[in-house]
């Protein structure tokens, strides 16, 4: 069976880790404001709005779940590891939730203690405001621990890895259905609708009812952004009314959403037989993207990596022309830390995933640019994505 969440049984792993570093420091607890950090702990998917939601982890105890009255019955009925719930009506009403909030860790013996935090409060998602949770609970000494989940979240493992080569499956056929449908004329909205539909179409149906898509309808999706012809020379151009013509260069993206767990597939592909000057660019970027890969491996240093892939730009001469790093790492969301980039001061460790995706862009010409999501291993890395990259294979036939 195909793995398409995390597991309760890792969730609870997860759980005791945080546990285990909150006991080493003499800490009886730890809120959650971060919306990520407690999908990661408890697999609870929500929409964030101005209400504030916290996750209360005790050292000893049930998991609590303080939350809007409009969530108590989502969390009731989706989240077994979470038994403790308790709630606000709304806000910002008569009485401030942090104060309904500071009750509850009270009464949860929490209120006057040494606990962490992962902010000093609620974040001002939709115009929220409100008060610091040492404004609410002064008898408690709160610490600040904002990196710990993000420091687990680096290495991923087997389950997350599982839900991203699933994620590079989806990405990869949303992709294919992309180079189909695109054809002189066509418009890029028309075309990039047509392929998301379908794409996640096929993907859940064949995924089946245990799947939830949790990005919306849109479970996988193939687009260009923006990226047409002059303006494929914009690395985060925007989608416009373009129509594709003849001569175009083309930036493309895809990926899809499993469990939560992102993959990236970018390629560069030509409207017809690209020019000379097309592939003079095309093929520097491709060396670029060859020295990168060649570069991944455990203990390498990942400033190493984006040096290998300056190394060709500059002996080639088009350094002018590059915008950006190496890559990044992707899992729960399409940038994470840490970052393929010359003042990185990380090494690569099994269970690391990176996209590499080196560029060059010509104004008023054209952007090239491939990216692939990149596991690394005990004895080497692993190219999860899988789509053709040699030039043959990218372009579209008029």
């Amino acid at each position: 069976m195909v793995l398409v969440k995390i597991s309760e049984k890792m969730q609870v792993k997860r759980i005791e880790k945080v546990r285990s570093v909150l006991q080493a420091k003499n800490l009886k607890g730890m809120v959650f404001f971060n919306t990520r950090s407690i999908f990661y702990l408890t697999g609870f998917h929500h929409i964030p709005t101005e209400r504030p939601i916290a996750l209360v982890l005790p050292t000893d105890g049930d998991l609590g779940l303080f939350v809007p009255e409009l969530e108590v019955n989502q969390v009731k009925d989706t989240v077994p590891l979470v038994p403790d719930v308790f709630s606000y009506f709304e806000y910002p009403d008569e009485i401030h939730p942090m104060k309904h909030f500071a009750k509850g860790l009270m009464e949860r013996g929490l209120g006057d203690k040494e606990i962490a935090a992962d902010s000093p409060g609620a974040p001002g998602y939709w115009g929220y405001m409100g008060p610091k949770l040492v404004e609410i609970v002064p008898k408690a000494k709160i610490i600040i621990l904002n990196e710990l989940i993000m420091d687990m979240r680096v290495i991923k493992d087997e389950e997350e890895i599982a839900l991203i080569k699933e994620s590079c499956k989806w990405g990869n056929l949303a992709h294919q259905l992309l180079q189909e449908y695109t054809y002189v004329g066509a418009s890029e909205i028309e075309v990039v609708n047509a392929v998301n539909s379908e794409a996640s179409r096929v993907m859940m149906k064949t995924l089946g009812p245990s799947f939830k898509p949790l990005s919306g309808p849109i479970c996988a999706a193939a687009g260009y952004r923006g990226q047409i012809g002059a303006g494929s020379a914009i690395p985060h151009a925007t989608t416009g009314n373009n129509f594709f013509k003849s001569g175009d260069t083309l930036v493309t993206g895809a990926g899809s959403n499993v469990g939560g767990y992102r993959s990236e597939l970018e390629r560069t592909m030509f409207m017809g037989e690209p020019s000379e000057k097309q592939v003079k660019y095309f093929d520097i970027m491709y060396k670029a993207q060859d020295a990168a890969l060649n570069a991944f491996g455990p203990n390498v240093k990942n400033a190493d990596v984006d040096r290998a892939a300056r190394k060709v730009f500059k002996d080639e001469g088009v350094w002018e022309l590059v915008e950006h790093h190496t890559g990044h790492a992707i899992g729960m969301e399409g940038h994470e830390r840490p970052f393929l980039d010359i003042g990185s001061k990380v090494v690569m460790k099994p269970g690391m995933v990176f996209t590499v995706e080196p560029g060059i862009y010509i104004h008023n010409f054209a952007g090239f640019r491939h990216s692939d999501t990149v596991l690394i291993t005990e004895d080497g890395s692993e190219m999860l994505t899988y789509y053709p990259r040699d030039l043959e294979s990218l372009i579209i036939d008029l």
